[in-house]
């Protein structure tokens, strides 16, 4: 979006807008991508021409004969557009453009005093205006006077800023929201065109109206009595880089959408009929600049007849407005925007109609677009019909207040709000309303929906740079210890199954945990699934009959699962290891020097004579062996087990010794019932090791000689061959 720093001021009184202005627009929530000064001239002038005649020593130069408010000069140009008694701008001796500064010059025998000025000279691009870039500015005003000073009366010191809108907006597309925010936002008054006022129609139109697809449709009939735009308009339309037509009808549209971001469309009343509506259409058009293209549901405004435009994108070369059209029809419509990004891709065109229109256009903003266009019609003495089918004001977005939240994002206690006072009278001014516990949203806005939204607009005026940066707190990361159990007991051989944690009560019958309450299901969709099991065991037995049954002879087992009331438990069946090699698995599982398994005598499904219970540090964890005979006739070797947690120091970095590590071969000469887990368990106990395993074993004389290999650093190893070989 290109805005006029000079125009901006024209509706902002109290304050005169400088270059400071972009900190507030930033801070409004646009962003200022660029600021350019506009016009590079200066010390120009106005001048009245007097004569205009050849120069007969030169084959292109004319001789024109000026009067400025310092007397008669003469200046010399090529152009062929010079006429005796027009306002021309001269760049006289001593004004600049840019670095170069004029002077007077003899060109083939007579002086030149200076340079006349075109449009190009004085910043526009010739491109966007309906004059050959070689022609001289020659004007008929007789507002003009001879003092007055052409940086002025063209509007040259001015800045163009180039501003990029938050795409949820449509409505901040414009000079209108721009300009009121930016009042809002110094505090002064905004001033806007005076439209309104009751405008009396010349003429009733006869159009009939069918919005049906639209959410909005309405329309606006004039006719011309001056079909020309006027030259401020045509520079205000060049300073923003749209292309100006001269026809007054299709520049205003151009204009509206500037100004009040409304798309606009105009239609040569004469070309269409009087019943319009809009709907979905699928077929082809000839669009402006009578390209045929293929369009598939897209919104088309159509008359009784033809598609008259594809809505809010462009228009129909069956309906277009030329230089001899003066009955015009101006439509302004709400319409889905998906549907126009939809024309809009089909066609292969975005104009910035259709950008806009894409966004979402409101019926607010509907009507602003319909007011301005009564001012203009009025102002330029048009003859204007009655507004056809204006949308009415919708009822504002009321969003319940929420001190407390807006406390905690500005991180404010709630007692210290009061720094917001004269943020809520900004607000206000942009229309937002306080309605005792609620607010009340501008009748213009549809992007606001939450009470977060209506934090955004209190911080947008509050100033973000009131939020003071503050440096995150680092918490110290804690390393979280990988779960590899599972991973475990599959390298001890095990595959993991899954069964249901809920049984019948008559297979709930085995409970090694003693839990002294059953863990009912008030609703269930079986018998077989009424309670939750207090043993896996019975689980797992099922899951080793099925494999059996299909001819899966060798298996190991293992499940994590819960019973009772959210208790887990490991769960261990196999008919390949016997107990002694499952006990060594269970106890390289828990990596527990204080297992101890005990007879299990007292369980009348368990076997006594092959079963034990699992005690560790005195605490009851589980049990291993056999089911009895009485239960279950599968011979299969099961454990079941809680996996205790111990409350482990935490570990921190120590230095180390980047030496070799050292080993040592230790034999020890133990009884033939004696175990070596004793020794391992006091090295281990008393010295820092980085590995230690079991080599070798022999017996002789009735003893069993077991040999260790310790790797350590080097005054580990040596202080351990000092206790152990003395």
């Amino acid at each position: 979006m290109l805005v006029s720093l000079k125009t901006l001021n024209k509706f902002i009184k109290g304050i005169k807008l400088d270059l400071s202005v972009e900190k507030a627009i930033n801070n409004l929530g646009y962003e200022v991508e660029s600021i350019t000064k506009f016009s590079q001239v200066e010390g120009i002038k106005f001048a009245k021409v007097l004569d205009v005649y050849k120069n007969e020593k030169s084959e292109n130069l004319n001789v024109v004969h000026l009067l400025t408010n310092n007397g008669e000069i003469t200046i010399q140009t090529v152009a062929k557009n010079a006429q005796k008694g027009m306002w021309a701008v001269a760049f006289v001796e001593g004004a600049k453009l840019g670095d170069i500064v004029f002077g007077a010059k003899k060109m083939a025998g007579v002086l030149s005093q200076g340079m006349l000025s075109g449009y190009p000279e004085l910043g526009f691009d010739v491109k966007y205006l309906p004059y050959d870039e070689d022609d001289l500015i020659m004007l008929d005003d007789s507002k003009i006077t001879l003092d007055m000073d052409p940086v002025e009366y063209f509007e040259l010191d001015d800045y163009i800023i180039d501003i990029t809108t938050p795409s949820n907006r449509a409505d901040i597309n414009s000079y209108y929201v721009l300009a009121l925010e930016l009042a809002a936002y110094y505090q002064k008054e905004f001033t806007w065109y005076k439209w309104d006022v009751e405008y009396k129609a010349k003429f009733k139109s006869k159009m009939r109206i069918n919005k049906n697809a639209a959410k909005a449709l309405s329309f606006f009939e004039v006719k011309l009595k001056n079909t020309e735009t006027s030259l401020d308009d045509q520079l205000f339309l060049a300073k923003h880089k749209v292309e100006v037509k001269n026809n007054w009808a299709v520049d205003i549209t151009n204009m509206n959408l500037l100004l009040t971001g409304v798309p606009t469309h105009a239609y040569d009343k004469q070309l269409i009929g009087n019943d319009i509506s809009c709907d979905y259409f699928t077929g082809k058009v000839t669009i402006l600049g009578n390209k045929e293209v293929e369009v598939e549901n897209v919104l088309a405004i159509k008359d009784d007849k033809n598609v008259i435009s594809l809505a809010s994108v462009m228009g129909c070369e069956n309906s277009s407005v030329s230089n001899k059209t003066t009955h015009i029809a101006f439509e302004i419509g709400s319409f889905d925007p998906k549907s126009i990004r939809r024309a809009a891709k089909q066609i292969k065109i975005d104009s910035n109609s259709s950008i806009q229109g894409a966004r979402g256009v409101n019926n607010e903003m509907v009507r602003m677009g319909m007011k301005f266009l009564q001012y203009m019609s009025h102002k330029y003495k048009q003859d204007y019909s009655q507004v056809l089918k204006l949308p009415k004001t919708k009822k504002r977005t009321s969003i319940i207040q929420n001190r407390h939240k807006l406390a905690t994002y500005a991180n404010l206690n709630i007692k210290n709000l009061d720094v917001f006072e004269n943020v809520e009278k900004q607000l206000e001014y942009i229309g937002f309303e306080q309605n005792k516990n609620r607010i009340l949203t501008p009748i213009y806005r549809s992007d606001i929906h939450t009470y977060e939204d209506i934090i955004e607009e209190y911080f947008r005026f509050y100033g973000y740079n009131h939020f003071k940066p503050e440096a995150p707190y680092l918490y110290t990361t804690e390393v979280v210890s990988k779960d590899i159990n599972k991973e475990m007991l599959k390298h001890m051989g095990y595959q993991e199954i899954r069964t249901f944690t809920l049984v019948s009560k008559n297979k709930n019958i085995f409970n090694p945990f003693a839990f002294e309450k059953n863990i009912d299901l008030e609703t269930f969709v079986s018998l077989e699934r009424e309670v939750v099991r207090n043993s896996i065991v019975p689980s797992m037995l099922e899951v080793a009959e099925y494999n059996i049954k299909r001819k899966i002879a060798d298996f190991n087992l293992f499940e994590n699962g819960m019973i009772n009331n959210n208790e887990y438990v490991y769960g261990l069946i196999s008919n390949i290891k016997d107990i002694d090699q499952m006990k060594q698995d269970i106890t390289n599982f828990l990596n527990s020097k204080n297992l101890e398994f005990i007879p299990y005598t007292d369980n009348d499904y368990v076997h006594p004579n092959l079963s034990a219970k699992i005690y560790q540090n005195g605490e009851f964890i589980g049990w291993i062996g056999k089911v009895s005979p009485k239960y279950s006739s599968l011979n299969l070797v099961v454990a079941e087990f809680k996996q205790v947690k111990l409350n482990k120091n935490k570990k921190t970095f120590k230095e180390y010794s980047s030496e070799p590590l050292k080993t040592l071969d230790l034999t020890f000469a133990l009884e033939l019932r004696e175990t070596i887990g004793t020794r391992i368990a006091e090295i281990q106990e008393n010295f820092v090791l980085y590995d230690i395993k079991q080599i070798d074993s022999f017996e002789k004389e009735n003893q069993k000689h077991i040999t260790l290999r310790i790797v350590a650093e080097s005054e580990v190893i040596k202080a351990i061959n000092e206790k152990y070989n003395k």
